[in-house]
């Protein structure tokens, strides 16, 4: 069994609601079995709900009312999100750390109150084998695969088959199941005797980079200087796929045209190497969806839960799927 650290010791700054950092200079923080400590500032672990990262950023998902410090809540996006600019330290690591202990108080809480309802048999949870933390199963049917909303890898109870979340999961801009890769998106200007350049991070899939790339292209090609990063990010789109899922992309390409029918005799070789992976088979739906059939959309969402219960992603498009008919006019006029 792997060891754990037993405490996470870091710099950070407070990130506000418009995604800069507050003040001029980092703070301790640390992290231990008991508690997260900002500068100070206690957060017990029965606070979060949820954490993930992007570069170097930790972004937690807080419970407001779990949390006694008025420093922290005065930091608080939306009154619920704290994020955090992490250095000499990685976030990913800070993440890992946080989802591990904070699972395991979100399950045992619903294990009590499953308890004081007469239902304590019904509860179940397994630990996801990339990051260790406890996913709860309770009152959902056993399905092939199991799906951890900490570090979205989607796996297998007994085997080893699994898509790791880290490079495998949902498009933060399209939504669609893909490899999706941290990229750069630069530009360059430079007019008379006035030049300057401007970027931000991105997180993008194999298709929507290939869109970001021709537009980063275009804009810096009159300047030259620019287009290296643009190329920089079409070679990295390019490189490193997973043999089995290498036509993912191409997939969804095809997909997000509308071209179903070509799109599924790639998803099924997809399938011969993960068979029935709720993440393909969103994906696959998402291109119904493109094609405007919402029945075929509807039944294959439904074979992604009925592959993994708690495949929060398909539950969602569900919903949406749900409300926007229900707020149609034909479903009004209905009514």
């Amino acid at each position: 069994m792997a060891q754990h650290p037993s405490e996470l010791r870091f710099r950070f700054q407070y990130v506000n609601q418009s995604g800069k950092v507050v003040g001029w200079r980092s703070v301790r923080g640390s992290l231990t079995e008991e508690s997260i400590q900002l500068k100070g500032e206690i957060l017990n672990y029965q606070a979060i709900l949820h954490s993930t990262c992007r570069d170097r950023r930790l972004i937690l998902t807080i419970n407001p009312q779990k949390v006694s410090s008025t420093e922290i809540v005065k930091h608080l996006i939306s009154g619920k999100v704290l994020a955090l600019e992490i250095t000499q330290a990685k976030a990913l690591a800070l993440e890992v750390f946080i989802n591990r202990i904070s699972s395991h108080y979100l399950a045992e809480t619903h294990r009590e109150e499953l308890e004081r309802e007469g239902k304590g048999r019904e509860f179940h949870s397994v630990s996801c084998p990339h990051c260790n933390a406890t996913v709860d199963l309770s009152l959902l049917n056993k399905t092939p695969y199991v799906y951890c909303r900490f570090c979205e890898t989607i796996f297998q109870e007994r085997r080893d088959l699994m898509t790791v979340g880290r490079t495998y999961r949902l498009c933060d801009e399209c939504g669609w199941f893909d490899r999706v890769q941290g990229y750069t998106e630069f530009y360059f200007y430079f007019l008379l005797i006035v030049y300057g350049f401007s970027w931000k991070r991105r997180h993008l899939c194999d298709n929507c980079v290939n869109q970001v790339f021709w537009k980063v292209l275009m804009v810096n090609l009159i300047f030259v200087l620019g287009i290296f990063p643009a190329f920089w990010m079409k070679i990295k789109s390019l490189m490193g796929r997973t043999k089995e899922l290498k036509n993912l992309a191409k997939a969804n390409a095809l997909g997000k045209q509308g071209k179903c029918d070509q799109a599924d005799n790639i998803y099924a070789e997809l399938y011969e190497h993960y068979p029935k992976h709720p993440g393909l088979l969103l994906s696959q739906g998402l291109s119904y969806l493109k094609g405007q059939d919402g029945h075929k959309t509807w039944s294959l969402l439904e074979d992604s839960l009925q592959s993994c219960s708690n495949y929060a992603p398909a539950v969602r498009v569900m919903n949406r799927l749900q409300d926007a008919v229900s707020k149609s006019p034909r479903s009004e006029s209905r009514s």
